[in-house]
């Protein structure tokens, strides 16, 4: 049995992002992955001679890029600095084109509603601002729950609170409001047009399995135009690119990726993981790995076998402690 720090179960990109992350401080991490490549949903394949992207193009967060310094692995990303125009396809031939540039965008928009255009530049302004609030949230560590182990752990809390606060009354208050908002109810208040409308509601759902009409989808409309740097795609190259980058930095940090490595199960002994190969795999490349956490998405029920025990959420406090 081998023992490490961290076990990852799958190497798609966020696997390979927490395990390069993780291995650059000083921990011992080994990623199992049941195909025999990694990248799950983000990988280029081959059909019948043609290559195309699964189901995910290739992007990152700037920072991660910059952080891992993929850029010296192959990854291009100063080539998407710039991004696409938006379009959306509409009946009898007709679309509308958000460009990049808010004037361009405002002539296309003024077609079907000159008040929309003239709204256009505030919607934006609102939109970086919300964006860098969400932004802010996801680079604020939070403190260790239920009982930190200082009041200092709350600073950074405290300074995401003054952020928001800083961005003054309104935009506080709309920003707060937006995120459990429904996608239709958000571009409602901004638009009157039903193109305008449409178009910008889809980023609510892109990545999701929702409705316009469900409750948070603002929130998820905010979180894409964060990732695209606006309201259209950024891409940085094929996913294999992308994937293929992650992996060699996160084996130039000490990673182990271990290719047709399914898990079937995880025991939790001790408040210690290890994880079980699956059935299907041959005796010699089964493995059975120990580690005292083990990070994998929970679609496939490796912790149903055991029931929760009353008491504090000892997995979380775990992941603070690694």
């Amino acid at each position: 049995m081998r023992s490490y720090d961290v076990i990852i179960i799958g190497a798609g990109h966020n696997g390979l992002v927490t395990a390069a992350y993780l291995a650059r401080a000083g921990k011992k991490v080994v990623v199992l992955e049941r195909r025999g490549i990694p990248g799950g949903t983000l990988v280029t394949e081959e059909f019948g001679g043609f290559k195309a992207d699964a189901l995910q193009s290739g992007s990152l967060r700037s920072d991660i890029v910059r952080a891992l310094k993929l850029a010296n692995y192959g990854l291009n990303f100063q080539a998407a600095s710039v991004n696409s125009p938006f379009i959306s396809l509409l009946p009898e031939t007709s679309r509308l084109v958000i460009d990049a540039d808010p004037v361009k965008a405002g002539e296309s928009i003024k077609r079907f509603s000159a008040k929309d255009a003239s709204r256009w530049p505030e919607f934006l302004a609102f939109m970086e601002k919300a964006a860098s609030f969400l932004d802010a949230a996801y680079r604020t560590p939070m403190p260790r729950l239920p009982r930190p182990d200082s009041l200092t752990e709350g600073i950074p809390l405290a300074q995401l609170g003054f952020k928001l606060r800083a961005m003054g009354r309104k935009d506080m208050l709309n920003i707060i409001r937006s995120l459990p908002m429904t996608a239709v109810e958000f571009v409602e208040e901004w638009f009157e047009s039903q193109e305008l409308r449409a178009a910008v509601a889809s980023l609510g759902i892109h990545g999701v399995t929702q409705g316009v009409m469900s409750a948070g989808t603002a929130f998820n409309l905010i979180h894409n135009w964060l990732n695209r740097g606006g309201i259209s795609h950024r891409h940085i190259g094929m996913a294999g690119q992308v994937t293929g980058a992650l992996a060699a930095a996160a084996k130039s940090s000490g990673v182990e990726i271990r290719l047709d490595a399914d898990v079937a199960k995880i025991n939790v002994e001790k408040a210690k993981a290890k994880s079980e190969p699956a059935a299907s795999q041959p005796p010699r490349a089964a493995r059975r790995w120990h580690a005292p956490l083990a990070c994998g998405r929970s679609r496939r029920g490796f912790l149903r076998p055991h029931p929760a025990r009353p008491g504090p959420p000892r997995a979380a406090l775990s992941t603070r402690r690694a």
